[in-house]
């Protein structure tokens, strides 16, 4: 219910902002008008609407802000792309915040103003057949002059239509600055066109790619609708002026006496005074003058020796007078013959002296029924491919301003069904697989919150990732579960064995529990005392804790006689007790093929080995010294002579607590490493009680 709640305020709330940007739109373009303001004012609700709910509201406010416009402009509607294509150009820079301050709103509004004046410049000029037209801007065109006139519209154009639309766009700006908030965020979940979850990979998304192909199939259908629609307007064009033609030519005919057109031919300028004459060419001057398309109008006797003038009412200094002989145009040479028999000619298209022409020849004929004389008409064809070009302005302009309002509509679908559950489901599984910043359950819980209901193949990846996640969660719960079991039976297994090889020192006590705290505690104070940061981390220091039992492991290859004997050892015996290091090096390592995550027996090896090297290079197996030895080597040498020294051995008694202290301070930098007895000399008291 809730869904199907916030879905009709989503629609309530896009329909009023369509319905109010329609309105202002209007409103300001009536005042404008009654004001004389030299704007148009026609664009505030649309760049107001982009602001609040992107392109589709936006495109749309523009759309029929033009559409309402009919009733003021007859031509307005196919100004229509200009507001529409200025709502998509808002409301990509409003997602690029390219209105957050003066400056970039400035720069904005300013190229927004240049690219509607130039799209306004070309409208303009095709609709009004290559001329400047009769809007706003026409007066300014006409006083800037000059012989070319597509540049006085455009600077008129940049003029007033490029103030116009930086004017609008800035005033639009303030006011949804001044907006209330609840506004803001009603208006961005209306209309949209923004896509929640961000795309952070390289390459083109979805959306971009479903929005090329889109205007890709726009263009390419719109330039087969415009071939289809210009080639079958051609026909109807031309084959309107020929039967305009036809019909003047045939009027023009019945107006001519057929019977005096040879004495008007041999009479020649004299004719032309006679009342006769003067007749008839006053009427063809007034079916002239009643069809302004007609370019001339005149009536020829053809003769072997060319066209014979009758009438012609071409008033240049290229008309003929009546008996004037014009020779026969190259264009006329497959026609002569029929021209001299008095046929019947299909009219003509012809690009020669006279220009590029259409052509309709009527035969006049005498009482004998004789053909004495042609009655032509011509029209420029240039009114044809005028008449073209506005035509196709306008047909583009409609297509292309339906065509944004549907790549719109579409893009927004697919980005709400299709996109949008993708990337919410991509960004919920990528955090399920990596674990950021939350448990497993968690993260299905996040899956199942996003509730994606559609009934399609998005539908149907929800319920299987939904299904994938809750199962693979419950997989690592129990692999956790058992793995944690085997790491509680691997360390019970490893205490035995240390405790077993510590057993067979009768003198060693406790030494392994001991010394595994002492070191636990020192590398703890080094961390707080920030000593080594880049090793000293908390997972280092529990690996150290696990690793120190098995620190003399190595003594299971040492006699029970040397390891137990109760004076001081041969120098024989001592060099077989030292071998104990490489053998318990030599042990663990072996252990580490054997043992999925061997971090913490690398660090056991590493205390076996080298626990008895000295900080001054003296110490055995191997003479390392200073920063060569392991840390964890250089920790456990403190606290494996530490508790040997406070420790009763078959060869000697305990010390004091503070003799052995002072011993291990006494041996700083030669024996031990200075930062480790300065950690040991921070903590020690905490051990003369435990």
């Amino acid at each position: 219910m809730a869904g199907l709640k916030n879905g009709k305020n989503r629609a309530v709330t896009f329909a009023l902002t369509v319905f109010f940007g329609v309105a202002l739109n209007t409103v300001l373009v009536f005042l404008a008008r009654k004001t004389g303001i030299p704007l148009y004012l026609d664009s505030i609700g649309t760049v107001i609407a982009a602001m609040l709910g992107g392109a589709i509201p936006g495109v749309l406010v523009g759309f029929f802000t033009n559409l309402v416009g009919v009733a003021f402009y007859t031509t307005k509607l196919y100004y229509g792309l200009v507001n529409v294509l200025l709502a998509v150009i808002v409301a990509v820079l409003a997602s690029k915040k390219a209105f957050s301050n003066i400056k970039r709103t400035l720069l904005s509004a300013g190229l927004i103003a240049v690219f509607c004046a130039l799209l306004s410049t070309v409208l303009t000029w095709f609709l009004s057949g290559m001329d400047i037209g009769s809007a706003i801007t026409a007066p300014l065109a006409e006083k800037i002059g000059g012989e070319n006139k597509f540049l006085s519209l455009l600077l008129s154009n940049l003029c007033i239509e490029g103030a116009d639309k930086f004017v609008s766009v800035l005033i639009a700006v303030l006011a949804y600055k001044f907006l209330p908030s609840r506004f803001k965020v009603a208006g961005n979940g209306a209309g949209g066109g923004r896509i929640s979850i961000e795309n952070k990979k390289k390459g083109f998304s979805i959306i971009t790619k479903f929005a090329v192909i889109i205007v890709i199939t726009a263009v390419m259908l719109g330039a087969l609708a415009a071939g289809v629609s210009f080639y079958i307007y051609r026909d109807i064009s031309v084959r309107n002026y020929t039967e305009k033609c036809r019909g003047v030519s045939e009027t023009v005919a019945s107006c001519i006496d057929a019977e005096l057109v040879d004495s008007f031919v041999e009479g020649g300028a004299a004719a032309e005074e006679t009342p006769e004459y003067k007749a008839i060419d006053a009427r063809l001057y007034d079916i002239k003058n009643a069809f302004p398309q007609i370019e001339y109008i005149y009536a020829y006797k053809i003769l072997p020796d060319g066209c014979h003038v009758v009438f012609d009412l071409d008033e240049s200094e290229d008309g003929g007078i009546a008996g004037q002989v014009i020779e026969f145009d190259e264009s006329f040479s497959d026609k002569i013959d029929d021209l001299l028999a008095g046929k019947e000619i299909e009219p003509m298209i012809t690009d020669d002296t006279y220009g590029w022409l259409l052509t309709v020849y009527t035969p006049v004929y005498n009482s004998a029924g004789e053909c004495v004389c042609y009655a032509a008409a011509d029209i420029q064809m240039q009114r044809v491919r005028t008449d073209e070009a506005v035509f196709l302005a306008k047909m583009l302009s409609l297509f292309f301003s339906v065509s944004v309002i549907i790549i719109a509509i579409f893009t927004e679908i697919v980005n709400r069904t299709v996109i949008t559950p993708i990337n919410s489901m991509a960004k919920a599984s990528g955090e399920f697989a990596f674990d950021i910043g939350q448990s497993l359950d968690e993260g299905v819980s996040n899956i199942m919150a996003l509730n994606i209901s559609s009934r399609d193949e998005i539908g149907d990846l929800y319920a299987s990732l939904c299904k994938m996640a809750t199962d693979t969660s419950a997989h690592i719960d129990e692999v956790e579960s058992q793995a944690e079991l085997i790491r509680q039976m691997q360390e019970s297994i490893i205490m035995d064995f240390a405790e077993m090889v510590e057993a067979r020192d009768k003198c060693t006590g406790d030494h392994i529990k001991k010394t595994s705290y002492y070191v636990g505690a020192i590398a703890e104070e080094m961390k707080k005392e920030g000593m080594k940061p880049e090793t000293l981390t908390d997972e280092y220091i529990a690996h150290l804790k696990r690793s120190a039992p098995l620190h003399d492991v190595g003594k299971i290859k040492v006699s029970d006689i040397i390891l137990n004997k109760p004076g001081r050892l041969t120098d024989e015996e001592f060099a077989i007790m030292k071998t104990h290091t490489t053998e318990g090096e030599a042990i663990l390592k072996g252990s580490m093929s054997f043992a999925r995550n061997s971090d913490y027996l690398r660090e056991a090896a590493n205390m076996a080995a080298y626990h008895h090297e000295w900080w001054n290079g003296k110490g055995y197996p191997y003479g390392l010294s200073g920063e060569d030895i392991p840390l964890g080597a250089r920790i456990m040498a403190v606290a494996d002579v530490f508790d040997a020294l406070v420790s009763r051995r078959s060869y000697k008694e305990p010390f004091s607590f503070d003799k052995a202290v002072g011993i291990i301070k006494e041996e700083s930098g030669t024996h031990f490493d200075p930062d480790v007895v300065a950690a040991f000399l921070n903590i020690c008291e905490r051990f003369k009680t435990e």
